[in-house]
């Protein structure tokens, strides 16, 4: 038996129990509002949208993409222009073409698309755990370049709002910690509980955060292993910096049917962020660097707790309800956090 790619498993599952729209009427669509003759996947799909890039436009008019999205994965347009204002044209540009309906004669309709342009002159959906230790070097000077600037452009955020997240975190770690799952000794718990009020006070740097660094939405050059694009921000959120931090642990080993292995250069990698954050952040005080270092790890281990411990609600975030005891994501945990 042929086994079916896993892209090829993520459009299934995607349209699986739909009647309509079908992945042949997308793709009808997608010509019709794009122009082109051609289309094709992407390399790695998400699991709450179908997209595929539009190729073969008139000549001078580059690639498009696009998306068609579940209603809860929504790309929020004051996100999407706050995303370009922090990180440039790595964040693509956004149009709506409404919602797909059908009609009483059975026929489709564009009304909710998200109509994404200028997505495919990026690069390439390329995040592997093969890479040579230069490769992984290089695409995490990159990689610190999106936290520095995340970092030196705070955003402001009301108390209320601050509050409010912090009250969502609390009750995720408690049910946590006091769940037959927790794998965090009494003292590791005890030090993020205590970080808490700290990062969501008013003095610590709230910043953009995407809400799912991953292989799915960034996008790399293949000749220099540069950053070239970040994509889908439908989970962005103003959240204590480091939170999404914890993407760097994937960078920093891999995971196969023994467990998870670290790279011989972890602590290189480690050490290469850091460099490489303060130069581009310019915070130079000694003294700050330690206590910023210090907070950042407390927020990525919360950011990797909300991740990896918790199912997800129909937009992708976390709910309050804690993964099965045989998910492969506490393996992760366990070996990222548990030392």
């Amino acid at each position: 038996m042929v086994e079916i790619p896993w892209a090829r498993q993520a459009v299934n599952l995607f349209f699986k129990g739909r009647k309509y729209p079908t992945q042949s009427q997308c793709n009808h669509i997608a010509h019709s509002v794009s122009g082109t003759s051609d289309i094709r996947n992407v390399e790695t799909p998400g699991s709450m949208s179908y997209t595929v890039i539009c190729t073969g436009r008139h000549a001078g008019k580059q690639d498009l993409v696009v998306s068609f999205r579940e209603r809860e994965a929504y790309l929020d347009q004051c996100m999407g222009k706050l995303a370009r204002v922090v990180h440039g044209d790595l964040v693509p540009e956004v149009s709506y073409y409404g919602e797909v309906d059908v009609d009483m004669d059975g026929v489709v309709e564009a009304k909710h698309i998200c109509f994404v342009r200028h997505l495919a002159r990026y690069g390439r959906q390329r995040i592997t755990c093969c890479w040579a230790e230069a490769d992984v070097l290089a695409t995490t000077a990159h990689a610190v370049r999106y936290f520095a600037r995340s970092w030196s452009k705070p955003q402001q955020t009301t108390a209320e709002a601050r509050a409010e997240t912090l009250g969502g975190v609390q009750r995720r770690l408690a049910l946590l910690f006091e769940s037959s799952l927790s794998f965090l000794g009494d003292s590791a718990a005890s030090k993020l509980k205590r970080s808490l009020p700290t990062l969501f006070g008013q003095e610590y740097r709230q910043a953009l955060t995407h809400g799912d660094l991953s292989r799915t939405n960034i996008l790399v050059n293949e000749d220099t292993y540069e950053i070239t694009g970040i994509v889908d921000w439908s989970l962005a959120a103003i959240l204590p910096f480091g939170m999404e931090l914890d993407c760097l642990f994937l960078t920093t080993g891999y995971m196969n049917r023994d467990g998870w292995h670290d790279y011989a250069c972890r602590s290189r990698l480690h050490e290469a962020f850091w460099d490489e954050f303060w130069s581009a952040s310019e915070v130079r005080n000694n003294v700050q660097r330690e206590k910023i270092r210090d907070m950042a790890k407390q927020a990525a281990m919360i950011g990797a707790i909300l991740r990896y411990a918790f199912q997800r609600n129909a937009d992708g975030s976390p709910s309050e309800a804690l993964v099965s005891d045989g998910a492969l994501t506490w393996r992760y945990l366990r070996a990222w956090l548990a030392a």
